[in-house]
């Protein structure tokens, strides 16, 4: 049996000594506030009367692979259940209760990984697809289940891929046994060699992702400048009507911009799509890009320490070692404490963006604030004037429209003259932000 204050023998580990407390404390908090924002994410995105649309769903499938992340850090509780085995002197080959739930923290938290990135690079090709494509890939809801399932099975069969290979790598030696992978972090990983190559498929998976997204925000932001251009009409103002009937001149004509209803709801919806297809985006690409530098810096400093103490097969080498590169050990622990704060509070970055974005009690000013900066040069203001204005007649409505998602049920598009965008899948803001 063991405590959750796991501060036991806290000194025989000089590489942080003095920073287990604070990480301890930061997961915790983590774990709580995470897990609780993401399935309130999740509640109001499910329960809505309204037809999901796919980039709905694929953040649906995100906010669950990231509550999968925190459930893996979560099982560290289930671990005191258990005798300490850590303080036992035998090599990796044992299987202990301790050990066995470390694996299954590592296999858990890879699968959520691959799943976080894979979704993502998801959306942002769907975000591609409906600018760019009239005939689109992701429109078979056949082709979309497959996909999902596919991301799960391809993250699953690499995390027991890096899981065996960990234990093949590992068994000879004490220093990384999984009973005692968590006497720093609080939670178990890979050992450094099966890691470093972990986070480079990571890392390419997250250069994907990166490109991807650019030319997805580059397709939306055409897309939307080129559906106000088609949607603004010019309208003579009414003071200048009056002006005309008394001088009988039409000079200086001054001209108002209108749009018409249905055309601001599909301007909202692009505005919308803008949002998801950068907001999650980034998060995903900040949050790996530095747990990508922490973990490369941590495998290439321990790698060698571990391999040290294990030779020596005494700690006292260890703290040696240590106390003879002092830098070293603190910038090891500013990376401890700072990957800890990234990896148990990125559910928090997810659920905060769903609620700042896409929750009315925020939702209006945020996006607001975010249109601006992604639509720069559009009389924003002028529009919001109109944005309530009934419909205009037939005869001055949009000659093209981006219309709105065709599920598989809903083929009702509206035409346009052309019909150069057709059935292409705008309708992104099927919760809230159409109401």
């Amino acid at each position: 049996m063991g405590s959750a204050w796991d501060l036991d023998r806290v000194e025989f580990n000089p590489r942080c000594s003095d920073t287990k407390k604070a990480v301890m404390i930061i997961t915790y908090i983590g774990i709580f506030s995470s897990t609780i924002l993401l399935i309130f994410g999740l509640v109001k995105m499910t329960c809505q009367k309204k037809r999901l649309s796919f980039l709905t769903k694929i953040i649906i499938f995100i906010f669950c692979s990231e509550i999968l992340n925190m459930g893996s850090r979560a099982l560290q509780f289930l671990k005191y259940a258990y005798d300490d085995t850590r303080k036992n002197p035998w090599k990796n080959d044992v299987e202990t209760p301790r050990g066995i739930i470390c694996q299954i923290q590592i296999v858990s938290s890879i699968v959520s990984d691959y799943c976080s990135l894979l979704g993502t690079l998801l959306l942002s090709f769907r975000c591609k697809e409906v600018i760019k494509s009239k005939k689109r890939f992701l429109d078979k809801k056949r082709t979309r289940i497959l996909l999902i399932l596919l991301i799960i099975i391809i993250s699953f069969i690499l995390s027991l891929v890096f899981l065996f290979i960990d234990r093949s790598l590992s068994k000879d030696f004490f220093s990384i046994k999984f009973d005692i992978r968590d006497r720093c972090s609080y939670w178990c990983w890979l050992e450094h060699t099966s890691s470093f190559y972990c986070y480079i498929l990571f890392d390419i998976i997250l250069i994907l992702n990166i490109i991807v997204a650019l030319q997805a925000n580059c397709s939306l932001q055409s897309g939307y400048k080129k559906l106000l251009e088609q949607s603004v009409v010019l309208v003579e103002n009414d003071s200048t009507n009056v002006l005309n009937d008394n001088n009988n001149s039409g000079e200086d004509l001054k001209e108002k911009r209108y749009i018409s209803f249905d055309d601001r709801r599909r301007v909202d919806e692009i505005r919308m799509m803008i949002i998801k297809c950068r907001i999650y985006p980034s998060i995903t690409i900040f949050i790996w890009v530095l747990a990508s530098i922490y973990r490369f810096i941590d495998d290439i400093i321990s790698r060698g320490i571990d391999e040290l103490y294990d030779q020596k097969t005494s700690q006292d080498e260890e703290e040696i070692y240590w106390q003879k590169h002092p830098n070293l050990r603190i910038l090891e622990e500013i990376n401890l404490i700072a990957h800890t704060i990234l990896s148990s509070f990125r559910g928090i970055l997810y659920g905060f963006s769903f609620i700042l974005f896409e929750e009315k009690i925020f939702g209006n000013f945020f996006k607001n604030f975010l249109y601006k900066c992604c639509c720069k040069g559009e009389d924003l203001l002028d529009l919001e004037e109109n944005g309530n204005m009934r419909k205009t007649e037939t005869g001055v409505l949009m000659s093209e429209s981006i219309g709105r998602e065709s599920n598989e049920d809903e083929q009702n598009v509206r035409n346009s003259n052309t019909g150069e965008y057709r059935n292409n899948d705008m309708n992104n803001s099927d919760y809230h932000s159409n109401e």
